[in-house]
């Protein structure tokens, strides 16, 4: 549990304030949208789950377990699963940790993706909720 906030922590120093920090990714990158399927709340946070298609991968179905922030109601930190099954039948999975903040009704997530494939990915991800669609960015982490 400590090496995931000490993960969490790493991620907001990347993605905090641009003048605290500054930083460019470069290299491939793969882009996934699709549907928010479905937002269940509770006095902690809550889960959305949603569902696209992410080429290589197929179709994907997405899971963001969110915490708020104790001190804030638009921001905190969040768990998530992943999983694509291709065309074939072939299954990946991935597991999802970072930090989430809430601008009106769009939710941004940071977060760091270990998939059962043997990558990793730095992935940006923008939710519309009023709208129920989802975009992800995926900077895949040299091997």
């Amino acid at each position: 549990m400590a090496n995931f906030y000490r993960s969490v922590l790493a991620l907001a120093l990347l993605t905090g304030s641009s003048s605290l920090l500054a930083f460019e990714i470069t290299g491939e990158t793969f882009s996934v949208e699709g549907t928010v399927t479905g937002v269940e709340l509770t006095a902690n946070g809550g889960t959305i789950n949603a569902v696209g298609n992410a080429g290589r991968y197929g179709k994907v179905f997405l899971t963001w377990n969110m915490t708020l922030n104790p001190n804030s109601d638009s921001q905190g930190a969040f768990t998530g699963r992943g999983m694509g099954i291709d065309d074939d039948g072939n299954r990946e999975a991935g597991s999802r940790y970072g930090v989430w903040r809430r601008s009106g009704t769009t939710v941004t997530t940071f977060s760091l993706d270990d998939v059962t494939d043997g990558n990793q990915n730095l992935c940006r991800s923008t939710i519309d909720l009023h709208n129920n669609t989802f975009t992800m960015t995926f900077y895949p982490l040299p091997k």
